[in-house]
């Protein structure tokens, strides 16, 4: 059995725990949440980081303000790196931090499971033998539900200053546009906030893409309803991704897709690629520069 750290006390780590546990994996859990899977004799609480011994890696699944502060330590100390997104909420020293992961040898990983999902692998195959016209993504579910277990006072989710917001807290569609579509080359945004909120809760982007690409990207964080659309448009089909249904309409085809594409099976299968990255000594830090660029496209539609 080998030793995993997991940072944080939310409805993430807690996912990300039980599927490490289930990989048959030593678990310990740092976080400030003292009723976080209280009496639960799995896992190992701790109240330093330092009281790990021989870890293979670290997951950072805590509020985003604080991830840069555990990457940094973490890095330092030549732990193997999985970072929840975003990586940050505003700018940092991003050449001083990649140097000091290549310097010592840190594998760093991106929570962005969505990119494990079959029908984003599928559409990715797809599209490498087409021309992509134009997209449309749509995202929204409702804050108060997804974050319920906490209270919202205390939470960084809710405040834009300290990371939270719908760019950051939905930052998902624009990994999955460049992944499948190609690198944002500008952006604008449209945002609002209602009532006594500290944060956006709807934005409305327009981007346009290398090759001329144009589409638009509409994220909602007080939906009544969950939902994720992605509709690309080529020179030969119309591609429209439904999540939820675990669909894809290819023209006027139904593709229905049997596989388990839920959230926690996507969070393990995430997992164990970088694991696999790790065991086989595949060091590079393109999900670095892919968190990066990331959050380069969220500062510009924050006008940062």
């Amino acid at each position: 059995m080998s030793n995993v750290l997991v940072i944080g006390g939310g409805s993430i780590a807690e996912k990300h725990i039980f599927n490490l546990i289930k990989l048959k994996y030593v678990v310990y859990s740092f976080t400030s949440n003292k009723n976080f899977l209280k009496g639960n004799k799995d896992i190992k609480k701790i109240k330093s980081i330092n009281k790990v011994p021989d870890i293979l890696f670290a997951i950072i699944a805590n509020s985003t303000y604080k991830h840069l502060k555990f990457i940094e330590t973490l890095a330092k100390k030549k732990i193997h790196i999985y970072c929840e997104k975003p990586i940050f909420y505003k700018k940092f020293n991003y050449l001083k931090f990649k140097n000091l992961l290549k310097k010592n040898n840190i594998h760093f990983f991106v929570g962005y499971q969505l990119l494990q999902d079959t029908k984003v692998k599928y559409l990715k195959e797809k599209l490498k033998k087409q021309i992509i016209k134009s997209f449309v993504a749509n995202v929204g579910h409702n804050y108060e539900v997804w974050r319920k277990k906490k209270p919202r006072k205390e939470s960084y989710y809710n405040k834009t200053s300290l990371g939270g917001g719908v760019i950051f807290e939905l930052v998902h569609e624009i990994n999955l546009i460049r992944n499948l579509i190609g690198d944002i080359t500008e952006i604008k945004s449209f945002k609002s906030q209602f009532g006594k909120e500290k944060c956006e809760l709807l934005a409305v982007s327009i981007i346009k893409i290398k090759n001329k690409i144009l589409g638009t990207l509409y994220q909602d964080m007080y939906s009544k309803n969950l939902f994720r659309n992605l509709k690309i448009i080529t020179n030969k089909f119309t591609y429209d991704i439904d999540f939820k249904k675990n669909i894809i309409f290819e023209n006027e085809k139904r593709i229905f897709f049997k596989d388990n594409n839920s959230q926690i099976n996507l969070l393990e299968k995430s997992i164990c690629e970088f694991i696999k990255l790790i065991k086989e000594k595949k060091t590079n830090l393109e999900f670095y520069d892919a968190a990066v660029n990331d959050l380069k496209t969220c500062l510009s539609m924050h006008q940062k």
